[in-house]
């Protein structure tokens, strides 16, 4: 999953739920109110004997960007207005 640059994608989704919180939530804090994510990719996993790779099951990602990154790419996707 890695390989595949999910993480990213990850990390543009979040930016994406930060930009919408911040608009449509009153109080809106990013440490408080945004979390991290997690991806299932169902066909890489099969049960119980899905392999561990330096301590993660394969197909699953799971990642909470930190909060200065996913405010910061979003003024830079935003032209710096942020």
């Amino acid at each position: 999953m890695i390989d595949s640059h999910y993480p990213l994608q990850l990390l543009l989704y979040t930016v994406a739920l930060h930009r919408y919180l911040r608009w449509r939530l009153p109080g809106y804090d990013p440490d408080r109110n945004l979390g991290g994510g997690v991806y299932l990719y169902v066909r890489g996993m099969c049960g119980p004997d899905t392999p561990v790779v330096d301590g993660w099951p394969c197909g699953v990602l799971s990642w909470r960007p930190p909060t200065s990154l996913v405010v910061a790419l979003s003024a830079l996707l935003d032209g710096g207005r942020s």
